[in-house]
């Protein structure tokens, strides 16, 4: 049962006391930054965090602590623009292959360790080698050197035109460097940055709660947070979660769902934000073009007739989703509409399997083949983990047998590209992903390599997307991103079915601020920028809650 929440205007001394306490949850150091006094800004959250760990981390609300808790060189503000960050200021050669970056001085980590040119080396490099999540961010990157310890000169293999959007965590060398075994099994509570908010220990034992809370630093090198703390409180479903955000037990909300549109949009006091955001999750059923049928891109086309994206997103997502057509996420400014989208048609989808002549329907009305006599059936995997991909294939099952195809449908308890490989045998199956602001980095899972999940491969693809990442003018960025776009739509190695809403709320009495953030980016959270969360400030007057709230399950 969730109780109201306490807000603390806690005073330096324990806070200072605060740094020094032991927990299960996130610490900071004995010669930690100056901490701010303020209100708590409590977020509902329905997931979470993968790790705290950034060499093994793909989860998006680990990435949204490592904004508060971290820098990369270069952050990314609510409009998605990279703006200076631990870069003072930087120069690049006139071939536009070295880029000399000049650190900002007297930036600490939250453990009193001074940055220096060392950390972003090590970091970088390491990265490199052991991180799924931010290696792709390294493409192109020859040579890191460091002449002082304000001076990192980084030598690139071809044009890399998006440095500037790396958002790669930099790490404490002096604390990584010490550690003892594989790197990727460390749990990183404390989470040592140079960012603008420090993880402190929880304030209760209780088991039961689920809490991160992060203080923020009152000698941040940048301007400084205007709230005192921002606190994270897991919630066992978004009903419990928006239950105790109407009943300001907690001043804001990640992870609702279409219901919540319903339950919340008559509450008084909430803000409702439906965010199509850059990294909006993308659902999508992939073919493995490695095995006969789909190698016939005409049979791809097939299946994507027989998928009913309408009927999937009414009963998945209802209002919280948009019909898919590309690999990017709406809300990316290289966004590309094509022209003359495949819809539903089971007409369209008959004739396509028609035109091969090699198929008929047999007395069951099943296709068989004409030379073997054997029955044509697909197999179609999903994980029990998505839940929108068993609304999916229940209707897709449905609709391609309504045209003679058989699937033989298979749900795994794994993550579904741990069953579906390159080199496992399968035909199709329903797999996410989330988008990206940067469209090099959103483009690259589907380049032809040996690891490819589909096995499609496309010279014009990855020739295009060389000039990509070799681009810096916003124009022809999206020209670029939109050509790729429209070549993966054409051989459709991927139906894309559709694009997650992130809905978020807001305790608009209690709380402003954020305005200008919500403006430019279109939503508060998942955005890849730390603005709202520095820029959000208690609205005066409002009345403050009580207590704490607990973790619901």
């Amino acid at each position: 049962m969730a109780r109201p929440k306490r807000y603390i205007r806690a005073a330096a001394l324990i806070l200072c006391a605060l740094l020094l306490m032991t927990a299960a949850g996130c610490g900071g150091g004995s010669d930690g930054p100056v901490l701010q006094e303020g209100e708590t800004f409590t977020v509902a959250v329905t997931d979470m965090p993968d790790t705290l760990n950034p060499l093994t981390t793909e989860g998006g609300l680990s990435e949204e602590f490592f904004l508060l808790a971290y820098d990369p060189l270069w952050r990314a503000n609510a409009a998605g623009e990279p703006v200076n960050c631990l870069v003072e200021d930087y120069d690049l050669s006139s071939d536009q292959l070295t880029w000399t970056i000049r650190l900002r001085h007297g930036v600490t980590f939250s453990n009193g360790d001074k940055l220096t040119s060392a950390d972003v080396k090590f970091t970088y490099e390491l990265m490199m080698r052991q991180s799924k999540k931010y290696a792709p961010y390294m493409d192109g990157i020859s040579v890191i050197r460091c002449p002082d310890d304000y001076t990192v000169v980084i030598t690139t293999s071809f044009v890399k035109g998006d440095m500037q959007n790396n958002p790669t965590p930099i790490l404490p060398r002096r604390v990584w460097s010490n550690l003892e075994g594989d790197m990727t099994d460390f749990e990183n509570l404390e989470m040592v940055g140079t960012g603008p908010f420090v993880c402190v220990p929880s304030e209760t034992n209780d088991p039961q709660e689920k809490s991160w809370t992060f203080q923020a630093r009152a000698d941040y090198f940048a301007e400084p947070a205007k709230v005192g703390q921002v606190k994270f409180l897991y919630f066992g479903t978004a009903t419990s979660a928006a239950r105790a955000l109407g009943a300001a037990e907690v001043d804001a909300g990640i992870g609702m769902t279409d219901v919540q549109l319903t339950t919340l949009e008559e509450v008084p006091g909430v803000e409702l934000i439906q965010a199509v955001l850059p990294h909006a999750e993308v659902w999508a059923l992939a073919f493995n073009t490695r095995k006969g049928f789909f190698q016939e891109q005409s049979m791809r086309q097939m299946v994507e007739h027989c998928t009913d994206r309408e009927r999937i997103l009414s009963m998945s997502s209802g209002r919280a989703g948009m019909a898919g057509s590309v690999w990017a996420s709406p809300g990316a400014d290289y966004f590309y509409t094509v022209p003359n989208k495949r819809g539903f048609d089971l007409n369209a989808a008959t004739n396509l399997v028609a035109s091969l002549g090699r198929y008929g329907l047999n007395a069951n009305g099943n296709l068989e083949s004409l030379i073997t006599g054997e029955e044509l059936k697909l197999s179609l995997y999903t994980s029990s983990q998505d839940e929108w991909a068993a609304t999916a294939a229940t209707i897709l099952v449905e609709d391609m047998a309504s045209i003679g195809i058989q699937l033989e449908w298979e749900t795994t308890d794994k993550p579904v590209r741990s069953v579906c490989t390159p080199r496992s045998d399968w035909d199709m199956c329903m797999v996410a992903w989330n988008g990206d602001s940067n469209a090099s980095m959103a483009a690259l899972p589907f380049r032809t390599t040996n690891d490819s999940l589909t096995g499609w491969s496309s010279s014009v693809y990855d020739q295009t997307l060389g000039r990509l990442q070799m681009t810096m003018d916003d124009g022809s960025i999206r020209t670029l991103a939109g050509q790729l776009q429209q070549v993966m739509y054409d051989e459709c190695p991927y139906v894309i079915i559709g694009y997650c809403s992130d809905i978020q709320a807001v305790r608009q009495d209690a709380w402003t601020g954020y305005e200008d953030a919500l403006a430019a980016s279109g939503g508060l959270f998942n955005t890849g920028s730390a603005d709202a969360y520095m820029s959000i400030t208690h609205r005066e007057g409002a009345d403050m809650p009580e207590e704490d709230a607990h973790a619901q399950g």
